[in-house]
């Protein structure tokens, strides 16, 4: 009896923990743990966006700082405006950033002749200086397209069937120039679009001023 009172004396009592105490820490440190192995493996296995990491990193830095962050795009748009301005082409050459990136738009009697899809002669200056601006500030993981754009009026000829042919050219012999000044050809594309996305212009603009807007060519530097 008495060894039965000494062995109960020296069983080893069990904590009590009550509400108050820090033992859910314990729980909500394995859940973290957990949670943060489970984004490693997702991250390990998958491909990253470089352009979402680039604009996560730009967003970042503009909510911490509250300043709007240079990038790139901003660096293109500044450095081609500059050379407008001091070139005098507002008719020919205008510069556009949203949200993906920059848009470099070309008005058509600034690079070809009617109907041809030939660039003149007296354009390679000026694509000369938009390449080297894109080449010396755009990143390697920024992608180049070309967009061909044509006013709605039927063209038929030997070598253009119809406008579709004729903005392929277009786009395709820009993207041929900006290879030849250094741009890497695996960021390069080309896209002929017709007269299928015309250009939205004031509703008072007469159908002649319309079409004159529609006829362009577009570089778009922007993320992957």
């Amino acid at each position: 009896m008495q060894e039965s009172v000494k062995h109960r004396g020296l069983r080893r009592r069990r904590p009590n923990f009550d509400d108050s105490s820090s033992s859910w820490l314990i729980t909500y440190s394995d859940a973290i743990t957990l949670l943060l192995a489970f984004f490693v493996m997702i991250l390990a296995v998958s491909d990253l966006n470089q352009g979402k990491v680039e604009a996560l990193k730009e967003g970042l830095s503009q909510v911490i700082t509250n300043e709007d962050k240079p990038t790139p795009f901003t660096d293109i748009k500044t450095g081609l405006e500059q050379y407008i301005q001091q070139q005098g082409l507002q008719d020919q050459l205008s510069v556009v950033l949203d949200n993906k990136g920059v848009k470099v738009e070309f008005a058509n009697v600034a690079l070809y002749d009617s109907g041809s899809a030939d660039i003149k002669a007296d354009a390679l200056p000026l694509l000369q200086e938009v390449s080297r601006v894109i080449r010396e500030t755009s990143h390697s993981t920024h992608m180049i397209e070309v967009e061909g754009h044509t006013d709605d009026l039927p063209i038929s000829t030997e070598q253009f069937p119809s406008n579709w042919e004729l903005s392929s050219a277009r786009a395709t012999n820009v993207v041929k120039y900006l290879l030849s000044a250094g741009l890497e050809k695996q960021r390069l594309k080309a896209s002929g679009f017709a007269d299928s996305r015309p250009k939205q212009t004031d509703a008072d603009s007469s159908i002649d001023q319309q079409r004159e807007a529609n006829r362009r060519v577009v570089v778009f530097v922007r993320r992957y």
